[in-house]
């Protein structure tokens, strides 16, 4: 016998826990060498087929799929990563329908973090949140029932499921960053992702047009659009808008105010999450790229967050403002952007008129269906195609999609969010030890839904309710953790 079985055996007789015998070492390195291999032949067929963006894309997805399983704040990275870099990259391989990088790396983050309740390595908190936006979602789907959507596996309701679950990120990413250093990394990948993108889209702005429209032209194997709308431009102007990899200047707009607000808190924290030299610089092309977006709601937005972070904490940032605006009559190249500023407040030009008469015709729809609301689509259009239904705001937009209830459900449970998170927050910038996490990911929440007064985006497209839930689901943690910590220092 050898002395490994009498050692188990002596270990077992004493009342140790049966002991998991582990995969003999001589049988994982076959194992994994023919795992490499058919991996390998799997990636030469595809190489072969596909044109080089597929298979490159392929390859990341999985080694990120692999670590997306492992560590829990690496599948929520994930999500981060596809929603700044390929929020609508669809994947090469057809299973009936086209899954996008954003379906299957939701699926991994829900996946891991289930697999960590069933075993016991979590556990579900934040019963107050997950009922307020389950209510939500309840009151959402009873309303698509009663809708005159039919009941069919059709676009519309994949458009509903996927908004519903993108809702429902906050539940497991609240788990997760209960953690700091969990927390750290999400956040951390949100300004990283996003200064990737920004620079991505200042490049694309400085091509030549008819590069930069080959450039964009070369992603449509992951199912990227390839017409004449792949360039963006300010209504009725020559004008060119930053648009990255987002498709649409304001998609990208929001994404990075909601980067901006959180790297702007992280720099000017006593206790930066990390070091500064790192930090400072990610928002220079943060900033330079959400300008060139054209996007006037979202610099309103990234405006209001600022303004939370000037009023909860950082006060010397009212005196950086007023210098800014002091100096803007004096800067040649700002006169275009406040001009643009300034007509969109007014409802001068055509944008933003339009807006006035999509409010009018959302009012007037909410009317006609209060209480279910008139449903996601028309026959298997998406409502976001169909004109007369268009309005930027989410609040209207949720109304007219699932009616009354459904809007108040909505407000109601961000609402209790809010509560929830305040506490904490105000406690946490009083600490010397802030590292401003929980502070910008607040701001950014803040910015976001003032943005919903002058956008949809974020009911409307599923990688941007994931994101503003990423992003609450942070502020969640770190302010129950605040609490809990202040508890214990009381007690």
């Amino acid at each position: 016998m050898s002395q490994a079985s009498i050692d188990a055996g002596a270990g077992a007789s004493a009342g140790s826990p049966p002991l998991i015998t582990p995969w003999p070492v001589r049988h994982r390195m076959p194992v994994a060498g023919a795992v490499a291999a058919c991996l390998a032949v799997a990636s030469g067929v595809v190489a072969a087929s596909a044109p080089p963006v597929v298979p490159a894309a392929v390859l990341i997805g999985a080694g990120a799929a692999l670590g997306a399983l492992r560590y829990p704040s690496g599948a929520v990275g994930l999500v981060v990563a596809v929603i700044a870099l390929l929020p609508f990259g669809v994947l090469p391989v057809r299973l009936g329908v086209a899954p996008t990088f954003l379906d299957v790396a939701t699926v991994l983050l829900w996946a891991g973090w289930l697999a960590r309740v069933a075993t016991g390595r979590d556990r579900v908190r934040h019963p107050v949140v997950l009922a307020s936006f389950g209510l939500y979602v309840a009151l959402s789907a009873v309303a698509y029932v009663g809708s005159p959507d039919p009941i069919a596996p059709n676009e519309t309701a994949r458009a509903f499921a996927k908004a519903m679950a993108a809702t429902l990120a906050i539940v497991p990413v609240a788990q997760v960053a209960s953690d700091r250093p969990a927390a750290r990394v999400i956040s951390g990948t949100i300004v990283l992702a996003a200064a990737i993108e920004a620079s991505v889209g200042l490049v694309l702005y400085a091509m030549p047009r008819d590069l930069a429209y080959r450039a964009l032209a070369s992603l449509a194997p992951l199912g990227y659009p390839t017409g004449d709308s792949v360039l963006r431009y300010r209504p009725d102007t020559d004008i060119l808008r930053a648009i990255g990899t987002s498709i649409d200047p304001n998609m990208l707009g929001v994404m990075l105010m909601i980067a901006g607000a959180i790297g702007v808190a992280a720099a000017m924290a006593p206790r930066p999450p990390w070091p500064r030299i790192v930090g400072a610089p990610a928002l220079g092309p943060i900033l330079a790229c959400l300008l060139l977006t054209e996007s006037r709601g979202s610099w309103l937005s990234l405006g209001a967050s600022i303004a939370v972070i000037a009023v909860l904490r950082h006060r010397r940032i009212w005196f950086v403002a007023v210098a800014g605006a002091v100096a803007i009559p004096f800067v040649p190249a700002a006169q275009r952007f406040t001009e643009h500023l300034i007509s969109g407040l007014q409802a001068q030009d055509r944008a933003a008129s339009m807006r006035l008469g999509e409010i009018s015709n959302a009012l007037t729809i909410i009317a006609s269906a209060p209480w279910v609301g008139v449903g996601w689509g028309v026959g298997d259009r998406s409502i976001d195609l169909e004109f007369t239904r268009g309005v930027s705001n989410i609040y209207l937009t949720i109304a007219q999609r699932s009616g009354i209830p459904a809007v108040v459900a909505y407000v109601t449970a961000w609402g209790a969010t809010g509560a929830l998170i305040w506490r904490g927050v105000i406690r946490m910038t009083r600490d010397h030890d802030d590292d401003g996490i929980a502070l910008g990911a607040s701001a950014a929440v803040a910015g976001a839904l003032a943005s919903g007064m002058v956008d949809h985006h974020f009911v409307s497209f599923p990688h941007l309710v994931t994101l503003l839930a990423i992003v609450a689901g942070i502020c969640v943690a770190r302010a129950a953790a605040a609490q809990s910590t202040a508890g214990t220092v009381s007690a």
